[in-house]
Parts: structure tokens; sequence; C-alpha cells
């Protein structure tokens, strides 16, 4: 569950835990992973850059050490086993200390043996001791050094990226303003960002940086000829040194012969002018070597569409998030394998030579973010693996690689298919860059790294449609392939023809037109994958994926029904800490074929959609990502029960407001001044009047008089109102009912009592906000009605039961419930109740019912939230929860989890029967 950051209680927890635990080598990493994560409340320990065994060269005697735990820039720690001296700990952690690069070098290092803890505040020269026991009186030394920097990893990140995207917006404004647009000026934009990005990470082999920069900087200062020499630069970088001429001057001969296609096309020669050479030379000034490549496609899009040339954080996908994705897809795992094979050369090597049997997909990869993610942590597992192999064997020599180091993991494992054209040019220089930067972080601890230029082998991207493509022929299918990443979240009802044309093609004809989201289709052919070749899936979708129609239309696909769901996070907001991001709600689902494994499941779920993740452990994952049996949910006309009445959409005015939007003050107006038409005023409810007590009132003349109709001014002038508004339609049906422009387009007001149920409702609340009507409330479309409904059937739907139904199998709008009478309702398996259960629920409800009366002044909305719902009315519902539990032979303390699983057995067996 989710814990108090730098609480007490988590810190008497964590003293208590380890009170007797005393070896370094089977505890330690385990005990600092709780400390941040419990104590410290860091979600991602990877994506905040939390490292353990970090590799680093000794300062002191030149091999190669490894750090317990790295937190760069923010605390180092080195552990030992209980009873080893802590001087000399902390005399090794100041080696590791001078040995890391500057930016990497923390203020403060932490010591420990289990039983204390040293704190060492390194530059101030200061340092405490205490015992574990006496952690929960120090926490505050621990809040001191870490503070917020958990939760608020990325954002430095982000503002990097963002200054960087300025940078470049500015540059392509500058040719804009010049007249140059398209093609050109994007290729020329991605050459520029590859050659800043080189100038300050080494890429020239060139001991100071600035090979780039020094061209751009000894220009004219009017830009005059800089176009020229950029040209000249181009044609260099893509020129085989002994092809070059022997004329080319010492500023470009310094370039190596790039290959790889990124500086082949002929580009025009751009006339720069002062401005456009102003803002290269400001971009020159920054340093890129801050900059991930996994955003460098988000980058691109904000500055090259004028329409999305906003603040960077809009499009830009954290690498937390990608984290989510490919942590249970793979790299837990592997990290785990690493950890087992650390003592054992053996099983190093063997695990190393294991890692380039494996294949990397993204089948909808954009400007692959997902894939230089995987490619960046693939590569640091392997330099762990060759660091760890050179510190354990003595004879070094036999372990200086060659030319090509003998890497394993390399870019020709990791492929994608990308619709655009220019994203998948991004993702190529993307996946390029981050190989370079794995090759700087491999000659730093090894002190050599492969020369990849001229470039001979490259992530494959194929640019292309995936849903028409035959993935196989992209990237080779077997059990060692993983497929991830983020396909297009576009509903149903916002496709092109092309896009539904492509849907039909994936399903084989079959019509799901407005049933799935077009993220589906990837769920869809991925599966075909895995259920007859093997390997394994992670995909995120937007939560409709998982709710309402959606799921029984997916998971009833023959390829999906052969396939298990291997973990999964339930709804959360893909978005990032920069300021105004625009943010989805999202699940991620992993899934690989089935098999007789009965291997847990990990579900993630969120205390809210802003929270952290909280993992549990469940046996299965059923197609809503609750725990639970694979039941799917099918879309029903009539109720399961035949004692219920069935539920109904209110009525609809289609009167442009004239006679349903009458305020409380334009009705007590009519009141006074018009005592005709008051006869026929009535209370006009709909969710937001239900919710939240906003009075609304409807002049409701179905069954009016035809002289009062007449005799009323106010009726009359209201009446010739809707009758031009409905005459003004596009719609012929609507011009009809200029007709009878007194009555409502849809009347199904009851005659009896009825319940009120609003259409949609906050995930937030604990139980859906439900009121009892007489036939004098005219209920609008905005709620669903269930007229001559009896009050046990009220108690029901006001109980925990249904509420945990709702939030599983509904659909919903972003995070709110959206409340059906085709999936929600009729679909619910009411309890099998005899009389005297149905007047103990009766009693229960009317008890509900009494405790709000109490409350008049009080909104639903009031009532119903959680810090407010007053304590009479709370424990009414305890009451009727109880109750209502009871009815299906659970006991009032049952979990969610226990309440679902009765819940959807109930519904298999009652729709069996129907």
């Amino acid at each position: 569950m989710a814990t108090e950051r730098y609480s007490v209680h988590e810190a008497e927890l964590l003293a208590k835990k380890y009170a007797k635990i005393t070896s370094e080598k089977s505890f330690a990493q385990t005990f600092w992973r709780d400390v941040f994560q419990q104590l410290c409340g860091v979600d991602d320990l990877l994506a905040t850059g939390i490292e353990f065994e970090y590799p680093v060269r000794s300062h002191e005697s030149g091999t190669i050490k490894f750090i317990d735990v790295l937190w760069p820039g923010v605390v180092l720690v080195e552990h030992k086993s209980a009873g080893q001296s802590l001087d000399k700990a902390e005399q090794q952690a100041r080696d590791y200390l001078i040995s890391l690069e500057a930016a990497k070098r923390p203020p403060v290092i932490i010591l420990s043996d289990f039983a204390k803890f040293r704190i060492v505040e390194v530059l101030a020269g200061k340092s405490v001791e205490f015992a574990l026991g006496d952690l929960p009186q120090n926490i505050g030394r621990f809040e001191a050094i870490i503070g917020d920097a958990g939760i608020g990893a990325s954002r430095v990140e982000v503002e990097a990226d963002t200054k960087a995207a300025n940078l470049m917006s500015e540059l392509f404004v500058q040719f804009e303003k010049a007249g140059y647009t398209g093609h050109e000026v994007s290729v020329f934009l991605v050459r520029i960002l590859f050659l800043l990005f080189g100038d300050d990470t080494a890429m020239w082999r060139r001991t100071d940086k600035g090979l780039f920069s020094d061209v751009v900087n000894n220009s004219s200062d009017d830009g005059n000829g800089l176009g020229a020499i950029l040209q000249e630069l181009f044609v260099t970088l893509n020129t085989a040194r002994e092809n070059r001429p022997s004329t080319l001057s010492d500023s470009m001969s310094g370039f190596p012969y790039i290959n790889g296609g990124i500086f082949a096309e002929q580009l025009p020669n751009f006339n720069f002018n002062k401005s456009m050479r102003s803002a290269l030379v400001a971009a020159t000034q920054y340093d890129w070597s801050t900059i991930s490549p996994a955003i460098f496609g988000s980058l691109f899009q904000s500055v090259r569409d004028a329409e999305t040339r906003r603040e960077m954080g809009e499009h830009y996908t954290s690498e937390t998030n990608i984290l989510r994705c490919i942590n249970d897809l793979f790299l837990n795992d592997f990290y785990t394998r690493l950890h087992e094979s650390w003592d054992s050369p053996q099983a190093l090597k063997s695990f190393r030579m294991e890692l380039g049997q494996y294949i990397y997909l993204d089948p909808a990869c954009g400007s692959g973010n997902f894939l230089v993610v995987a490619y960046k942590r693939m590569r640091d597992i392997e330099l762990r693996i060759i660091a760890r192999l050179q510190e354990l064997d003595n004879n070094r020599a036999q372990l200086q690689l060659d030319g090509s180091l003998g890497l394993q993991v390399h870019l020709g494992q990791f492929h994608g298919i990308e619709i655009d054209e220019w994203s998948a040019s991004i993702a190529r220089v993307a996946m390029f860059l981050a190989d370079h930067q794995a090759n700087l972080a491999l000659e730093q601890i090894t002190g050599s790294a492969p020369n990849r230029f001229p470039l001979t082998e490259s992530a494959v991207i194929v640019n292309a449609n995936a849903l028409r493509t035959d993935w196989e022929t992209v990237c080779p299918m077997n059990k060692n392939t993983f497929i991830m990443g983020n396909p297009p979240f576009f509903g149903t009802y916002l496709l092109s023809d092309e896009q539904r044309e492509d849907t039909q093609f994936v399903w084989n004809g079959q019509d799901v037109g407005g049933r799935l989201d077009f993220v589906a289709n990837w769920f869809v052919l991925a599966a075909r994958q895995v259920a007859t070749k093997g390997g394994r899936v992670a995909l995120v979708s937007t939560n409709s994926i998982s709710q309402g129609v959606q799921p029984a239309t997916l998971w009833k696909e023959s390829s999906m029904r052969n396939v298990k769901i291997d973990f999964a996070h339930q709804t959360f907001k893909w978005q990032n800490d920069a300021s105004g991001v625009a943010a989805v709600h999202v699940v991620i689902i992993g899934f690989s074929a089935r098999s007789s494994s009965n291997a847990e499941c990990n579900l993630w779920t969120y205390p809210d959609i802003k929270s952290l993740p909280v993992l549990r452990k469940v046996s299965n994952i059923n197609a809503y990502l609750v725990d639970g049996p694979d039941i799917l949910i099918e879309a029903r006309t009539k109720p399961l029960n035949p004692d219920v009445s069935p539920m109904l959409k209110g009525s609809g005015p289609t009167d442009g407001g004239f006679l349903s939007d009458i305020n409380a003050e334009e009705a007590a107006e009519i009141r006074k001044t018009d005592p005709i038409a008051a006869k026929y005023l009535r209370r006009f409810v709909g969710a937001r009047e239900l919710i939240h007590d906003v009075e609304r009132w409807c002049l409701w003349l179905a069954e009016a008089e035809p002289a009062d109709v007449r005799a009323s001014k106010e009726i009359t002038a209201r009446l010739e109102s809707v009758k031009q508004m409905r005459l003004a339609s596009k719609k012929a049906a609507t011009r009809d009912l200029a007709r009878t422009p007194h009555l409502f387009e849809h009347n199904v007001q009851p005659s009896t009592t009825y319940i009120a149920v609003p259409r949609h409702s906050s995930e937030d609340r604990e139980y859906v906000p439900m009121a009892y009507f007489d036939n004098s409330v005219v209920a609008s479309d905005a709620l669903s009605i269930i007229p001559d409904a009896p009050l046990w059937v009220f108690a029901v739907l006001q109980s925990r039961p249904f509420n945990v139904w709702n939030k599983t199998v509904s659909g919903r709008i972003k995070s709110d419930t959206r409340i059906s009478n085709t999936i929600t309702y009729n679909t619910f398996p009411f309890p099998e109740l005899n009389s005297d259960l149905r007047n103990k629920l009766t009693e229960s409800v009317n008890a509900v019912l009494n405790a709000r009366e109490k409350y008049k002044d009080s909104s639903l909305a009031d009532l119903y939230e959680s810090t407010s719902m007053p304590a009479e009315l709370s424990k009414a519902h305890m009451n009727l929860d109880s109750d209502v539990l009871a009815a299906y032979g659970l006991k009032s303390d049952s979990s969610d989890a226990d309440i679902l699983e009765t819940l959807f057995s109930s519904y298999a067996s009652q729709a069996n029967q129907k």
C-alpha cells in the first residue's frame, strides 16, 4: 500500500524488519530499496536514477570497483556486513567519490552495517552516527538529504529538454521568417541536432569540444556564406576520407565519414541572414550532452508543427512512464539475473551471451523513445557484466575487447514500424545517438569502445503502416521477442476513413466499428504473433480498452483468447512534470501466450490516478484489469434479474433550452407574472442538478390544456422560440418536431416513482449518488431512470457491491464512470432475495435516506465527498453494505477482489441461465 513519506511509522517498521539482519550480500539491496521507497517515497528507483552496483574505475587503484548505491548528485551509499569497519567503508566511499565524473558526485555519503548509520556531509566536513533503532528519531536527516528529489526526479531533465526545444524552435522560426519551410528544413534541423550532440559528446574523437561550433562561430556575423559552408560540411560527412579532395580545409577534415544516410540527401543551399545565424550560434552554446535521445522526436514535434509548437512537455513521454511498461516486460527479470550471477564469472558470461539473442519491436515506434530507453538499459546491463568480469578476472588482458568490443547488445536487435516518414528518420538518428552515449560509458569503464564511423549497423526502423505490414518481415518473431510501445490513442468516433479501413483489414472484415478504440488493432496483431510464435507484449492504451463494451469485443477475438495477461497497470495519468502538459488516462497491459504456468501476476493499482503505483501480487488479471476470473461482460438489452425494472434514459427536450432551462429566478418571475404558466413548472433534473443540488425548472406541457397554452403569453412566446429553433435544424427529424413545439423530442417521464441515476459519476466517490423521486420531478436525458423500482433495488444500487461493479465494468470519460443500462445495470447480478431480505434492505436504505434528510442544505456532492460525509450517513451506508454483502454470502470486511470474484461468478451463472 502507499506510504506517507518520511513518516515515523515507516521508520519504525524498517528498524524492526532489519534489526537482526547482518549479511550485506544477502540483504543490502533489499534494505536500501525499502529505505528509498517506503521511507523516502521514491516511486521508481530506475527512473529516478538510483543505481545499485554502479561501476567506477577506482582513482586509487585504477581497477574496476562497484558503488553499492549511487544516486547521482544526491547520495552515495556504501554498505557493509555487521561488524565491519565503517571507517574503512568511508575511505572506500571517498575514493569512489573522487573517481566519479564531477556531474555525478553527490554531496553526501551514507555508510551502514545494518546496526548503525553514518551520514557524512563531504563538503561541510561533518558527520553524524546513529543506531538503526534510532532511525525514527533521525528521519529528518534523510529528508534533509533527499527532500523531494525522488518525487520530481524528471523535472530537471524536462526543463533541460524544454530549453533545447526552445533553441531549436527559434532556429526553425527564423527559417520560416526567411521563407524556408517543408521537408528540406526538417532534414536540415535533424542534421544540425546531430552535429550539436556530436560536438558535446566527443563524437569527433577530439579532446576539446566544439568542432562544429567552430565552423559556425567562425562564419560571417551577417550569415553570408554560412549556408554554403554547411552544405560543404554535409557533403564531407557523407564522403569517405579516401574520396575527399586534398584541398579540404582543416575545419572540415576533422569530421569523420558518417555514412548511414543521415547526410545523403541533397539539400538546397540555405541563404543565412543575421537572425538565422544568431539562432544557430545560440544553439551551439548550449550543452547538448544533457539531452536524452529518447526525447528527440518529441523535441522536433514541438519545433516543426506550428499547431504544436508549445511547451516541450506537452509531447514528451517521460522515461518513468516508459519504464512502467518495460520493467515487468523484461527489464526486472534481467536485473534479477544480473544480481543472481554477480559472483560467478561463468554465469555472467553465459548471461551476457544470452543478451544478444533477444529481439525488441515497437510496432508504432514514433520517434523511437521506447526503443531508445530499452537500448540504453540493455547496454547498461551489459556494461555492468563487462565491468564485473574485469573485477573478478585477475588476468585483465584476456578481457580487453577487440575493435567491435564483442558487444552482445547491438542496434540490429531493435526494430520499429512507423507510418510517419519524419518520425521514422528521427528514430534512426536517436538510436545511433543512444548507441554513442552507451559507448562513451563503456570507454570510461573499460578504456576502449567501438568506433562506429562509418555507420554499418543501425536499428531496423521501417516506414510503413503497421496494421497492413507483416511484422515478421520487419522483425524475427520467436520466444525471445519483446513487443512494446504506445500505439495511437484515437477514439472510435475520431477515426479517418483510412483508419476505419485499416481496422476492417485487421479484423478480417468483421464489423467492430463504434465498439473499439484504434489502439485495439495493435493488441490483436501482437496477440496473433505471440500466440503462435511466442514472445511477450506490453502496450500502453487509453483506459477505455478495459471498460464498457470494449473488453468483451476485444478479448473474444480468436488470437486474444489464446493469450494471458502477465501484468497490468490500472488507470493512471500518462504525463510528465512540466507545467501545462496534456495528459491522457491510460492503462498498460502485458501479455503472452497461455501456458500451464500458474505464476503470480503483477497488478499495479493507483489509489487515485495521480498517485504512485501500488503493487499487488495476484493469481489472475482479467480483461477489466482486476484480480478476477476470465469472464467477459456482454452488453444486454434487458436486466439479468427479471424482478427489476428496466433502466431508461431520461427525457430529451431538443428545445434550445426555451422550455427546459429555466433557472430559479426565471421560475419565480413566471409564478409572479403568469399564473397559468406557473401551473406547468416542474423541477427538471439532470446529473448536475441531482448531484450538486442546482435548481432548474422546465415547462412540462405534455398534458397541458390547449386553452392554457393559448392564454399564457409566457408559454406562447417560448413555444414560438422552440418552433423556430427546430425549423432551423439541419436534421429533418428535428424540423418535423416543429409541429409539436410543446413536446419534448423524447418523453419517457414515468407516471410512478423512480430511481434517478446520474449517467456519469466521479471515480473518487465511494458510492454513486442516486435519488428516489416521484413523477412530479422531470428527469433529463443526463439521468438514467428506473421507473416503479422498489426500495430494495435502490438499496442494492446504493451499496458497495454495485459501486465496485460500476468502477470495474462501466465505460469512462477520463476517470469518471459512465453508467449505462446495457453494460452497467442490465449486467449487474442482483443477489437472490426472499421477502425477508428485501424487507431488511428496505429498512437499511431508509436509514440512508433519513440520514440524508438531516442535511437538507447539503448537496449529494457534499454528502458523498469522502472528507465531508456525515458520520451518521457513513454508518448507515456501512450497515447497508453489510446487509447487501451478506445477501451475496460475503463478510462485511470483504475486499474489492472478493466482491468482484463473487459478482463475476454470479454474472456467469445468471447469464448462462438466460
